[in-house]
């Protein structure tokens, strides 16, 4: 079952003069989306993911200060993405990488005066 958000102006109004209804619908819509996971395993991701979430907000000084951590972590999990994507592991699947020697030097030992 698919649900519904309220129109952004009910959103606005419920954020100005009714914060705690505004935190039940959060939360109601967040434990929808987990609980409506397709796997257990993805479920358990999800489930990982608004803790880290929660915690971010609770380490936060402000609302404001909480979005910016949110959307940091955002950022990074995009850029790890990104660079998974851009940069494959060719240095484990590339065979001439795996036989690498290479020649260790002495340095000469000088006596001291």
């Amino acid at each position: 079952m698919r649900r519904k958000l309220p129109a952004f102006d009910v959103l606005v109004d419920m954020a100005r003069n009714d914060p705690d209804r505004l935190e039940t619908l959060r939360q109601k819509l967040t434990q929808h989306v987990i609980n409506n996971a397709q796997t257990d395993e993805k479920k358990r991701r999800l489930e990982g993911l608004q803790f880290q979430v929660d915690m971010e907000r609770r380490r936060a000084g402000s609302p404001l200060a909480a979005t910016i951590r949110i959307s940091e972590m955002m950022c990074h999990s995009l850029a790890d993405l990104h660079k998974s994507m851009v940069t494959p592991l060719v240095e484990e699947s590339d065979p001439a990488n795996q036989n690498r020697t290479a020649d260790v030097l002495r340095f000469p030992v000088f006596a001291e005066d």
